[in-house]
């Protein structure tokens, strides 16, 4: 049996899903978390391997990097594990030497399920012709410029405007 969507309630938003809704919000979440992932150094990836296994009392920024400053080499290891949607910083917003370190719901399931070795690996390659369930992006449209403008105008006054013979209707 298959279910035709769920309904997600945040706050005051409901938001239907499809399976194929789903599919591919998780097959993207994956698919950058991947793109993050191959690029880590080994010290980083021991960092992920130790919050992802830690149990206890929360981990602090500066429980994990005791000299941590702003733009240094640890928080650019903060933001690439935020960029590869592992980890955020969950008071405030910022990478602060007291910042409660928080894993994302999303990096706790595909850890847990999946496993690090899996994550770490690239995707396996989808045969030729096989369609990707990713959403397409909406046709670029054409530019506005000064030069185009008034042609645009006119033809939309054209296209709405009333011939001889017909009367507009209200």
């Amino acid at each position: 049996m298959t279910v035709p969507h769920v309904d997600f309630e945040f706050d005051t938003l409901t938001v239907p899903c499809t399976a194929k809704d789903l599919r591919a919000t998780f097959g993207w979440l994956l698919l950058e978390m991947r793109a993050v992932a191959k690029v880590l150094r080994p010290d980083e990836r021991d960092l992920l391997r130790k919050i992802m296994s830690h149990a206890g009392a929360t981990l602090t920024v500066r429980g994990l990097f005791p000299e941590f400053r702003r733009e240094g080499e640890a928080h650019k290891t903060l933001r690439r594990l935020r960029a590869a949607q592992f980890v955020y910083p969950k008071k405030t917003g910022r990478w602060e030497p007291d910042e409660p370190v928080a894993v994302t719901p999303f990096a706790r399931k595909i850890w847990d399920q999946v496993g690090e070795e899996r994550i770490f690996s690239p995707p396996p390659v989808p045969p030729k012709g096989t369609a990707i369930d990713m959403p397409t992006p909406p046709p670029k449209q054409p530019v506005v410029t000064w030069d185009n403008l008034l042609e645009r105008i006119r033809e939309r006054q054209k296209s709405l405007a009333v011939g001889p013979g017909t009367q507009q209707q209200s």
